[in-house]
């Protein structure tokens, strides 16, 4: 599906909120900025189809027939899955199972190199989903080395359909697959960097929480991404808003408005 059919727009905006500095001066001058506009069907939305896309825009490579065994404790399947990893994988996909996320499991896929080569470029994959009222809710983990250790991050709902869309746009920018997985793959994970990002909103509006807003962060390798979705009519043909801004080096800051038709 091309930009044009999902009502692309693209607007370019000089200043905003990101800043460059001179390397002679010292000075401060606005980074220039980019926004873009989008639509897209919630029914177009599956775990399978977010999993080819990270492999033809982000370089991903599936490591078929791994993912199975690993689920099932054991920590030997390949060359390329160390034990420690494989014990990080299987963590972390006992959430998403606890979360309901039980069906329509992707195979692992891996994008970068070894971790030797460079431990930032390199993340192990997959994804699962679920079905909720207006449709699915698609969530992957994604497990990297940092800081001598294993680690994971889990996204799911509008932060990873904002993902899924916005591969395309860096695409359509000519950024290259490891650019493009730099700009927008989650690294150097922290403990509050999953996302359990759900169609519905959020529930609880306590503590001056707006109900139906959520927001998120996370690392990159290139830089940061940022998150908010409004849910703006809840219920079947109803429609959600993702505001997802991705700061990257050398790079101007983009902001994708991207509109989930239920």
């Amino acid at each position: 599906m091309s930009i044009s059919r999902r009502q692309f727009n693209r607007i370019v905006i000089w200043g905003g909120a990101s800043f460059t500095a001179s390397a002679t001066s010292g000075i401060f001058f606005p980074k220039p900025a980019e926004a873009y506009s989008l639509e897209f069907p919630i029914s177009a939305l599956s775990a399978e189809r977010v999993f080819n896309g990270i492999q033809k825009y982000c370089g991903a490579q599936p490591i078929p027939g791994v993912l199975s065994p690993i689920l099932q404790g054991n920590t030997n399947v390949s060359s390329q899955i160390k034990p420690a990893a494989a014990n990080a994988i299987r963590r972390a996909d006992k959430e998403f199972v606890d979360r309901n996320f039980t069906s329509k499991r992707t195979e692992l896929g891996q994008v970068g190199k070894s971790e030797e080569d460079n431990t930032l470029s390199v993340s192990r994959l997959w994804g699962r989903q679920r079905q909720e009222q207006v449709g699915p809710n698609v969530g992957f983990g994604f497990v990297q080395m940092w800081q001598n250790q294993y680690s994971d991050t889990k996204i799911s709902g509008p932060t990873m359909c904002a993902i899924h869309n916005a591969q395309q746009v860096l695409a359509d920018q000519r950024l290259t697959p490891p650019q493009i997985a730099a700009s927008l793959l989650p690294s150097r994970s922290r403990v509050d960097d999953d996302d359990w990002g759900v169609w519905g909103g959020d529930a609880d509006a306590s503590a001056g929480r707006n109900p139906g807003a959520v927001f998120a962060q996370y690392d990159t390798a290139a830089g940061t991404v940022t998150s908010r979705y409004d849910l703006v009519e809840p219920g079947p043909r109803g429609f959600g808003r993702v505001e997802f801004t991705v700061e990257a080096e050398d790079q101007p800051r983009r902001v994708i408005l991207l509109t989930v038709r239920f």
